[in-house]
Order: structure tokens, then C-alpha cells, then sequence
């Protein structure tokens, strides 16, 4: 399968992000005016920052000249603690976020994006996240979680969904989207189950083609 890690290899950095364990994460530096953080699928089922997802998401934005971050949750990879059950993890999106708003300068803008797992994740953060501009999310897990937090956002929201995916069914995405009450939303659907092997440049063209770069 063909390498996604982002090109700019030369501007990036490995940081680590003080949550309630340190936490390893992957920074590009593109400009101090907008970025977004990532957050990858389940830990439990192998989800990691080094994921096809997650690293497509980097390559699309990194292009449209947004700093990229993606991190590793507690427990997995070289960051510290263990699995909690999506309660822990959601301190590490916070504590991510605020990694990225101190990188960058103040009032910058930002995206939070996640994908399965981690889009449950930042749903449920976003609740207590302040100034997030917008949200980037990928196979929503229907079939485990509730998708009221997403239904409560107000800000700008991308959702991709995988035709054939049964983990995060592209029915419930397509109803989620006609039932969200914000003005600039945008929906994909892809021909794919819930992991887009191969389907990976079509998540890089729906950023490149959609996402404007996030001014004031």
C-alpha cells in the first residue's frame, strides 16, 4: 500500500503533548495561522497516528497549508498510560488542541478531525473545547456511539463515510447531514468499507477541493 506520511517531511517534528501522560505526536509547521489536530482509530483494534486515515487527512491539509498535528491517545505507541474508555482519551484531544493552540499565534484557527474512534472522541470533546473553527469527520461510528455532540456543534463540519462500510453506515452520515443546523456543511461519500484502502487520494482531492484556507 502506497506510503501517505506527509511530504514535507523536512518541517516536521516529534513533540511530546503533556496530557495526563505524556503523549508522543507528529507536528508540521506550515504558518501560525491554522491548523488541525487528528485523532486516530481505536486503540484497541490496532488505531494508531501511523494509519492510512489519518495520514491522508495530514497530506490534504499540510497542502492547503494548514500545521498539522496527530498524536498518539494514552497507551498506545510510545505515549504513556493505558486505555480508558474514551474518557481519558477525550482529555488527550483537549490537551492536543491546547498543544496547538500555543503553537500557533493567538486567536489562530483550527480543525478538529478524527476518524472512527476518534471522531467519537472529538465529538464528545469538542462540548468542552473553546474556538474550534471547524470539524473533519471520518466513519462516525454509528453502531456503537450516539452522534448527538456533532448535532450540537455550530461550527463548519466535513463528513466522509464509506459506501460499504458496517461499523460507520453512510445512511446515518447522509441523515446526520441533512439534520445539522449549521449554514457550510459538506458530505462524501466513498466506495469503500470503514478502513479506504486505496481510497486514500480521494480523501486527499474532497480537503483539497473543499477546505478554504481558515481566515478571519
Amino acid at each position: 500500500m502506497k506510503n501517505y506520511q506527509n511530504k514535507y517531511a523536512m518541517s516536521t517534528k516529534r513533540v511530546i503533548i503533556d496530557s495526563d501522560y505524556p503523549l508522543e505526536a507528529i507536528l508540521n509547521i506550515k504558518n501560525n495561522d491554522s491548523g488541525i489536530v487528528i485523532c486516530h482509530p481505536h486503540p484497541l483494534y490496532g488505531g494508531s497516528m501511523h494509519n492510512n486515515v489519518v495520514d491522508a487527512v495530514e497530506k490534504g491539509f499540510s497542502e492547503k497549508g494548514f500545521t498539522t498535528l496527530k498524536f498518539n491517545f494514552r497507551g498506545v505507541g510510545g505515549s504513556k498510560g493505558n486505555y480508558e474508555d474514551g474518557i481519558g482519551e477525550i482529555r488527550d484531544v483537549k490537551a492536543a488542541v491546547t498543544y496547538m493552540q500555543n503553537a500557533l499565534k493567538q486567536n489562530a484557527r483550527i480543525v478538529l478531525a478524527g476518524y472512527s474512534f476518534g471522531a467519537w472522541v472529538s465529538s464528545m470533546a469538542i462540548k468542552e473545547i473553546k474556538d474550534i473553527e471547524t470539524m473533519f469527520i471520518i466513519a462516525y461510528p454509528f453502531s456503537f456511539y450516539d452522534p448527538e455532540p456533532l448535532k450540537a456543534y455550530r461550527g463548519r463540519i466535513f463528513l466522509i463515510a464509506g459506501k460499504y462500510d458496517d461499523i460507520a453506515p453512510a445512511e446515518p452520515h447522509l441523515k446526520l447531514y441533512k439534520e445539522l443546523p449549521v449554514v457550510e456543511k459538506y458530505i462524501k461519500i466513498i466506495e469503500s468499507d470503514h478502513f479506504f484502502i486505496r481510497k486514500e487520494e480521494e480523501i486527499i482531492h474532497f480537503i483539497k477541493e473543499n477546505v478554504k484556507p481558515l481566515t478571519k
